[in-house]
Order: C-alpha cells, then sequence, then structure tokens
C-alpha cells in the first residue's frame, strides 16, 4: 500500500511538473502576443503624431512657409522669423528625438524604425538642425541624441 501511495504521489508530481511547463509556456506566447500589441499600438501613436504635427504646420501658409525655410536655411528668415522657426522646428526636431530614444531603449521593432530612420536622419541633416545645434536650447534636448545628430552630420561631411 505504501509502494502505491508513492507512486501516485510520483505521478502526481510529474503532472504538476509538466502543468508547470505548460502554464509557462502559455505565459510566455502570452507576452510575446502582448509585445506585439505593444509595438503596434506604438507605432500607430507615432504616426498619429507625424500626422498631428505635418496638420498643424500646414494649418497656414504662413507656418508652413516658416517651418520649410527654417529646415532649409534659417539665414533666409529674419530675426523675428528665425525665433518663431525655431520653435516649429524645436517641435519637429524633439518629435524625432523621441523616435530616436524610443529606438534606442529598444521599444521600436527593427521594421518600424527602418520606416521613420529617414524622418529622423532627414531632421539632423537639415540646417535647421545646424542652427539649433548652435543654440543655447540645444542643451534642452537628448546628449545622445545630439551627438547622433552630429556624428550623422559629419558623416555626411556637413560642417557645423
Amino acid at each position: 500500500m505504501l509502494e502505491t501511495l508513492e507512486e501516485y504521489a510520483l505521478i502526481a508530481e510529474i503532472i504538476s511538473a509538466v502543468a508547470i511547463i505548460i502554464s509557462l509556456i502559455f505565459v510566455g506566447v502570452q507576452i510575446k502576443a502582448n509585445t506585439k500589441a505593444t509595438q503596434a499600438s506604438t507605432f500607430h501613436e507615432i504616426a498619429a503624431l507625424d500626422i498631428n504635427i505635418l496638420l498643424n504646420f500646414s494649418s497656414s501658409p504662413e507656418l508652413a512657409r516658416l517651418i520649410t525655410l527654417f529646415r532649409d536655411d534659417p539665414d533666409s528668415l529674419s530675426e523675428e522669423e528665425q525665433i518663431h522657426g525655431f520653435y516649429l522646428f524645436g517641435a519637429e526636431v524633439r518629435h524625432v528625438e523621441n523616435l530616436f530614444l524610443q529606438n534606442e531603449n529598444k521599444m521600436l521593432s527593427a521594421k518600424n524604425w527602418r520606416s521613420r530612420k529617414a524622418l529622423v536622419d532627414g531632421v539632423v541633416l537639415s540646417a535647421g538642425f545646424g542652427a539649433l545645434l548652435k543654440h543655447p536650447f540645444s542643451k534642452f534636448f537628448d546628449g545622445s541624441f545630439i551627438e547622433y545628430g552630429r556624428n550623422q552630420r559629419k558623416k555626411h561631411g556637413i560642417k557645423e
């Protein structure tokens, strides 16, 4: 009788070990699915921000002109326009800085980063970013992002 109880105890232990393994596999599958859902949500929010920024910049011909000229040739603007353009461009830089930092912190999938890297690089390679680098407000942006921008500019032969 004691041997039978020991056999039942052993069988129960094996069954419980198998059940634990199955539940861990299930948790792993759930975590993977949740990660994909979170990445999709993050990418959707980024796209919504892209659209919102573009709509705001195009809300008037003057804003569209200022952001475009500041990005391409800030010296072509009057002092007052440069100030306004700087803040508009600063909002765009903050957005691409966020994309950069999300990628650095592995919050974006490689595919999502590839689809946004051209936007980030387009901003950091612009004349407006060069103006931002010379401005005291550049200290309010993340140091690793500013360093990335400087490295990209050097890589493309753009002098500060």
